[in-house]
């Protein structure tokens, strides 16, 4: 059960009320008032008032297009109400391809082109010719419906273009049928439930494609049961009750037996697949799957935070354009001066410095008395004479003072031992 089941209930049950008034009424009708010759009314109160029932019913369900909520649901066509159904649609299509062979074999012997332009039965010719064809192909959509018990297969949507396709040229058909006019009431009814039954199998085809629309497939699904129940049911039981068909006004038109029961059929299939409907759960996600989807946001919502605080902390660490290109930086003057006065006090080292006289007593012994204080010279702009002597006196003169020097320290040193 989905949560459309009581909706499509309710609207089911409607549907099947308002369309067994309007098919007694029609009935009845058909029985009493149909002249089968024109195929017209001779007292059109009963099938007035069954046409309006059966308008109001088919356009009320529209409205459930609008009172039901989107829902996706999980496909069947598996349960016995699938595969019995589609057999008799199949055999019932297989009996009416037949007879659309039959109608074209008939209308070709008036096939005519009259003044460049084919005749209502040459154009019924060229229409009947691929809808007997599609008819059998459809057959295949049928088999595969009860074959095949996966909900989504391509192979079963694309033969289900063919029951479209030869629902859609039926319908033509019946519009090109020249034995009855085109405002007879029964052959408008036949068409209208024939295009109802395309439309429907239009929205059955994208079910096998998984892109179903379940609202506006069930609309059309309580549509359609209810024309192709109007339809077909009164004129099988005139047929039996007084062995005329309605809408046939002579052997050479379209409608037939086998037409009713494909269209008896196709009720008996639509109102199938809306009680499947009803019975349809709704696709639900798995809840392990959904709590290990909420852990994993989680998650990723938590890795999104943590991330976005580790690249904030890291951008507060990097080093700023005034660091790479030499600028300076701004600084409170009050936290430059709480840095100052926190800094520890470094003593300068104190370097230990040897003057050049006790390098010399080391070496020579007691330094000389000095009478005179030497004075270094004072500067003068004027530049001094140069020496004009040889090299090798300068160099003896030298040599000679540094010997005297020598000797007067090792003289003042011998004296200072005695």
């Amino acid at each position: 059960m989905n949560t459309n089941s009581k909706r499509l209930g309710i609207y089911t049950a409607i549907m099947m009320l308002m369309t067994a008034a309007a098919t007694a009424l029609r009935t009845i009708a058909c029985i009493n008032d149909l002249d089968h010759a024109s195929g017209f009314f001779t007292d059109k109160t009963l099938i007035t008032i069954a046409n309006v029932i059966i308008t109001v019913t088919v356009m009320g369900m529209f409205s459930y297009l609008f009172i039901a909520p989107r829902i996706k649901l999980i496909a069947s066509f598996s349960t016995s109400a699938t595969y019995v159904t589609t057999g008799v649609l199949g055999v019932a299509t297989a009996f009416l391809g037949a007879r659309v062979f039959s109608f074209v074999g008939e209308a070709t012997k008036h096939a005519m082109v009259f003044d460049g332009k084919l005749t209502a039965s040459g154009i019924a010719v060229a229409i009947g010719v691929p809808c007997a064809i599609l008819a059998f192909i459809s057959i295949a959509h049928h088999f595969f419906n009860a074959f095949i018990t996966e909900s989504k297969t391509d192979v079963r949507a694309y033969f289900a273009i063919a029951t479209i396709a030869f629902l859609a040229l039926y319908a033509m058909l019946i519009y090109v049928d020249s034995t009855l006019s085109l405002g007879e009431s029964t052959k408008v009814t036949r068409l209208i439930a024939f295009l109802m039954a395309a439309l429907f199998f239009l929205y059955e085809a994208r079910i096998s494609l998984g892109r179903e629309m379940w609202r506006i497939y069930t609309s059309f699904g309580l549509g359609a049961a209810a024309l192709c129940a109007y339809a077909s049911i009164p004129s099988i039981i005139t047929y039996f009750a007084e062995q005329k068909l309605v809408s046939s006004a002579g052997k050479s038109s379209l409608a037939s037996l086998e037409e009713y029961i494909l269209l008896l059929a196709l009720f008996i299939f639509i109102l199938a697949r809306l009680i499947i409907t009803m019975q349809l759960h709704e696709e639900e996600e798995n809840s392990y799957i959904r709590t290990l989807k909420d852990y994993a946001n989680e998650r990723e919502k938590s890795v999104a935070e943590s991330s976005a605080r580790h690249s904030k902390t890291f951008a507060s660490k990097q080093l700023s354009i005034f660091d790479l290109y030499g600028g300076e930086i701004a600084v409170d003057e009050e936290d430059d001066e709480e840095k100052v006065n926190d800094a520890p006090v470094i003593e300068e080292e104190k370097q230990c410095m040897i003057s050049d006289d006790a390098i010399y007593e080391s070496i020579f012994g007691k330094m000389p008395e000095r009478d005179v204080e030497t004075k270094e010279p004072e500067e003068s702009n004027d530049a001094e004479p140069e020496d004009e002597r040889a090299a090798e006196e300068i160099a003896d003169e030298i040599l000679n003072s540094l010997d005297n020097a020598i000797n007067g320290a090792s003289n003042d040193k011998k004296e200072t031992e005695i």
